[in-house]
């Protein structure tokens, strides 16, 4: 079996919202670029069913949407006018408290153009919570959005990347069947046919086509510094305080920046 890339992004928007706004200008241009290529671009309900198939095309991109920002919408217009599919993980807190997230009507409109999926009820960290605060973001969250949207919803993602073994043991016995995860790297069709989880490559603001068109195509010299990041994160994550994990987070990211420019002048 094949291996690919999935790629996550958050929002779209033109000013400086945070390091994941990417310009809707520059959205279109890669998503263009990838079908001009000739890549199939899906969400994870297409990727379910294809390794079930065993069909996985030599170009092909799993493409995802964190959080739930009121852009995701017109993210989801131009994917579905390229032919193009990606599936969006919704944060029930943000979506009913924050003005500048999906609502209702808008999550509707958005589910009938792409697949949706739960990230969680308040975006906590999954792996860090008790038993009974990790059923209530994963039960909860998924009954929301099946009652809004009326269609099953089988897939999550994991907030910030916090996940674990015992995450994802409730998460199948609650009837979710695939998750996403912040591991930026390659997948192995068969790895991910038995584990049913799905690394995914960030794209952040400030990119340039260059260092997409890497990503996409899993570049050593791009995936190794991204991977290098991830691994230490991933240690980080369970053994420092939240507030604390953002500042390094952050410092990592912008070594892992340098380290991708190095040599290319490219963001």
């Amino acid at each position: 079996m094949r291996r690919f890339i999935s790629l996550m992004y958050h929002n779209l928007g033109s000013g400086q919202e945070n390091r994941y706004t990417v310009s809707e200008a520059t959205f279109s241009q890669q998503i263009r670029w990838l079908i001009d290529a000739g890549y199939i671009v899906e969400g994870f309900p297409e990727l379910a069913r294809r390794l079930v198939c065993q069909d996985i095309p030599s170009r092909y991109v799993v493409l995802s949407f964190d959080d739930g920002h009121r852009s995701n919408l017109h993210a989801a217009e131009i994917l579905r006018s390229t032919g193009a599919q990606a599936t969006f993980f919704l944060t029930h807190d943000y979506c009913r408290q924050r003005a500048d997230f999906l609502r209702d009507d808008e999550i509707k409109d958005l589910a009938s153009l792409c697949s949706v999926g739960s990230h969680g009820l308040s975006h906590a960290p999954l792996s860090r919570l008790g038993m009974p605060q990790l059923r209530s973001e994963l039960a909860e969250s998924r009954a929301w959005l099946e009652d809004l949207i009326g269609k099953p919803v089988t897939t999550f993602s994991a907030p910030g990347g916090f996940i674990s073994p015992a995450v994802l043991r409730l998460a199948w016995s609650l009837g979710y069947t695939m998750a996403g995860n912040s591991v930026e790297w390659w997948n192995e069709a068969a790895v991910v046919a038995r584990t049913r989880l799905v690394n995914r490559v960030t794209i952040r603001q400030g990119m340039a086509l260059q260092s997409f068109i890497r990503a996409v195509e899993g570049a050593p010299s791009y995936l190794i510094g991204r991977r290098m990041r991830a691994s230490v994160l991933g240690l980080v994550k369970r053994v420092v305080p939240l507030q604390q994990y953002e500042r390094l987070s952050q410092s990592f990211y912008q070594a892992a920046a340098a380290l991708t420019q190095q040599g290319r002048g490219d963001g």
